[in-house]
């Protein structure tokens, strides 16, 4: 493990840290996240004002734990990850970046294996901004390409062309950083299963260590969500949507990418750290406008509005929208939900025995049924979800939980 130098502040760490960047150059119609345009002089306020909050964060942690004498609190823990998410982190300058690395490196002592994982667009992509990452530190890339055809970037409203899309991939492959993500999307207005099946074969053919591959949600809130077409669009192509989804799954498996999520796809040992800490119930911090936390059994995410996020900032008060202490019945509900999500499922016996529930036979009989339709399957005392069953791995989870009693 590396440990802090005797200039650092330091805290009982958690496992990950999320730090939110809103800037956009265009904001995406499909985009329900806390984003807002880039403008320039937005920066240096809002880094200055993340500092501030990732400081006052952790002397707050650390004086929970001097004056607290609780195990909750005791114990030394070392960061795994450090996830740059968005909007667009690739809006940042590089000095940007370096400054924020080094306010969480102040307070959280890290593993010597830690990720930091940097979310990018194409059109930011250059071998010089990719040094400058490698330089301090970045481990992980994850390039919001989309896809392949222009005519559907052109949908999506993303600001790059599929020509840009490969540049920023050949100036990945030949920089210092060999562990990147390459993000698509299926489910788009007028994108039919051909087009779909070539974006997956292009991406594989680009040897990436990791895909994550989204179904487009249309979001009430969104431009895309105010189009009538959309969603009428959206509701009548579930069954295509499905073939792409199960068709890719069984084409990125074959290419050596396997399925770890219900939406994440790896080379072997090349999961996402982040997302495996969130996953498996683990505590993270977030920073930044819309930013979410879990921490001692207590969940609470940031003002989405940055004017807001600022101004709570400036006070000196947390720039917290909601906070929520979760109790038996909702750490169970969200294991479950967590599990399920994942392939290799969870375990029924240990999940009943650490919150004292059981299902009834309502609740055995749907899964009988799942497992039946190819949906489900019990490995030893695992219920691991098929891709099949993936696809409806919220509404199963929905179903599994109304009736659940204590014993």
């Amino acid at each position: 493990m590396n440990f802090a130098d005797k200039n650092q502040k330091i805290i009982s760490s958690v496992p990950a840290v999320y730090l939110h960047i809103p800037f956009c150059r265009e904001i995406c119609p499909f985009c329900s996240f806390a984003v807002r345009r880039d403008r320039a002089g937005l920066h240096e306020k809002y880094i200055r004002s993340m500092v501030g909050e990732i400081g006052r964060r952790a002397e707050f942690i650390k004086e929970k734990k001097q004056n607290h004498f609780d195990e909750n609190y005791s114990g030394q823990k070392f960061l795994e990850s450090i996830y740059f998410g968005g909007g667009t982190p690739s809006r940042l300058m590089i000095p940007e970046v370096s400054l924020l690395l080094g306010e969480i490196r102040n307070y959280f002592p890290s593993s010597d294996q830690i990720e930091i994982s940097f979310e990018m667009n194409p059109e930011d992509v250059t071998p010089e901004y990719l040094n400058g990452l490698a330089e301090n530190g970045v481990t992980r890339l994850s390039l919001g390409g989309q896809s392949f055809n222009d005519s559907t970037l052109k949908k999506l409203g993303r600001c790059h062309s599929a020509l840009e899309l490969r540049e920023s991939i050949t100036a990945i492959v030949n920089s210092p950083i060999n562990n990147w993500n390459l993000d698509l999307m299926f489910g788009i207005p007028e994108q039919s299963i051909s087009m779909f099946k070539k974006d997956v074969e292009e991406a594989l053919a680009c040897d990436p260590s990791h895909i994550s591959m989204y179904g487009l949600e249309i979001h009430e809130r969104t431009p895309f969500g105010q189009n009538k077409q959309f969603r009428k669009w959206e509701s009548e192509h579930q069954e295509q949507f499905e073939e792409m989804y199960l068709w890719a799954t069984e084409h990125m498996e074959k290419a050596g990418l396997f399925q770890y999520e219900v939406s994440n796809f790896s080379k072997i040992s090349k999961e996402g750290r982040n997302n495996l800490v969130v996953w498996s119930g683990q505590e993270y911090l977030g920073f930044g406008v819309g930013a979410h936390s879990y921490y001692h059994q207590t969940r609470w995410g940031n003002k989405r509005s940055l004017s807001t996020y600022l101004k709570h900032l400036d006070a000196n008060e947390w720039p917290v929208d909601f906070k929520e202490q979760l109790f038996a019945e909702q750490l169970a509900a969200e294991s479950l939900m967590l599990g399920l999500r994942q392939c290799k499922g969870f375990n029924i016996k240990d999940w009943q025995r650490r919150f004292g529930l059981q299902w009834q036979k309502q609740q055995l009989d749907f899964v009988q049924e799942l497992c039946d339709e190819g949906r489900a399957f019990w490995e030893d005392q695992h219920l691991c979800l098929t891709p099949k069953g993936m696809l409806l791995a919220d509404k199963i989870t929905v179903e599994l939980l109304p009736t659940i009693r204590r014993n």
